[in-house]
């Protein structure tokens, strides 16, 4: 199941913080770009309330964010349902959001598996994740679980570790990127003063951004013909044509 109520609570309430607002604007500006590559009507966020904002720039016309939490301050249609038990059809969606979503859950593969049911073939999944290995990896890793609070108390999954699993659920990976390279202190001057190290993690470090996104795309499995193995040989004319015809054409 999902973990407590509570700490999806804390969670959607630090993304009203500062560095919290900072992450969701820096994820709102990268997926506008993304959207750019997802065709298709239907696009649907699995998230907490305060993410709907990810959802604005889609091009698709219809957007939806399915959230256990109850959403009451803004304008996208919400679907208050648990993730295990997605309200979506089978190959219904033709793009699905995962923001961070993965790292609140007790198995996030299977809330993956059930995810990727609901894309269409051709349809695209997009996830985001805390990347463990770069300096918020380092955060989480020093800091002391029981004062931690979200989301240095989630589980950080790799991003090799979700590409395993989007293969194995027949996806094929067509963007990886990290970003967010600066240091992630809440205090809003340390972290101003710190912006150049953005410039030089895209530069040199490309692969130790604080945030990793990955865009997958659904296989179509394509029909493979049978080839009919005949193993019955054809007899021959001669062999069964009656001995008096044979002889009346000599």
């Amino acid at each position: 199941m999902v973990k407590t109520y509570r700490t999806l609570q804390q969670w959607n309430h630090w993304l009203t913080e500062f560095l919290g607002a900072t992450i969701l604007n820096a994820e709102k500006k990268l997926l506008a770009r993304l959207y750019a590559e997802s065709y298709g009507k239907y696009a649907v966020l699995l998230g907490l309330p305060h993410q709907s904002p990810l959802l604005q720039s889609s091009l698709m016309s219809c957007h939806v964010m399915i959230s256990p939490l109850i959403n009451k301050h803004t304008s996208t249609q919400n679907i208050e349902s648990d993730f295990y038990e997605l309200p979506l059809l089978p190959g219904s969606i033709d793009l699905l959001i995962l923001p961070h979503t993965l790292e609140f859950v007790d198995n996030p593969h299977k809330l993956l598996l059930e995810a990727c049911r609901a894309v269409k073939p051709e349809g695209n999944i997009i996830i985001l994740g805390f990347n463990p290995f770069s300096l918020c990896g380092l955060r989480k890793y020093f800091t002391h679980k029981k004062n931690a609070g979200v989301p240095w108390n989630s589980h950080f999954i790799s991003a090799t570790q979700v590409i395993t699993w989007l293969k194995l659920a027949a996806f094929q990976i067509n963007h990886k990127q990290t970003f967010f390279f600066q240091p992630p202190f809440s205090q809003k001057k340390i972290f101003k003063k710190l912006g150049f190290i953005e410039w030089i993690g895209h530069k040199f470090f490309p692969l130790l951004g604080g945030i990793y996104t990955l865009t997958a795309k659904a296989k179509v499995t394509p029909l493979t013909p049978i080839k009919l193995n005949w193993k019955q040989k054809v007899s021959t004319v001669s062999a069964t044509l009656p001995g008096p015809i044979m002889r009346d054409r000599q």
